[in-house]
């Protein structure tokens, strides 16, 4: 293989998180709790890569588990929004990307708080 060749299957690429998704005002906010990011999968019982629904509190494991988050939307289609405990990244199935917002924050830092024992870095 050319180094040339090599070095094009390294690249990756950025993906760039909307700030202007509709469905952000539907969430719930989610209870305080130190181990709130330890939540299994209501499925399969997974603890490892794991996603909040912000719209019912339901946890279901990644699209790379074994899909629960992506089937409750699915079978839920007025569920789309939901946040991930590895990475507190927050996804909107309907807008069919990540999202951000300042909307957000007092969830993300809850789960920081829970995932972490402390206030987020400003």
């Amino acid at each position: 293989m050319s180094e040339n060749l090599a070095s094009q299957d390294l690249v990756g690429f950025a993906v760039e998180p909307i700030t202007d998704c509709p469905h952000i005002p539907a969430y719930k906010i989610i209870e305080k709790g130190p181990d709130l990011y330890h939540k299994p999968c209501q499925s399969c019982g997974d603890t490892k890569e794991n996603w909040q629904c912000l719209h019912c509190k339901s946890v279901y494991c990644s699209r790379y588990c074994q899909g629960h988050m992506k089937q409750h939307i699915q079978d839920v289609p007025e569920h789309s929004v939901c946040i991930s405990y590895s990475d507190l990244s927050v996804w909107c199935y309907k807008c069919d990307n990540y999202i951000t917002h300042n909307d957000l924050e007092p969830i993300k830092r809850i789960l920081y708080v829970s995932k972490f024992g402390q206030e987020p870095y400003q």
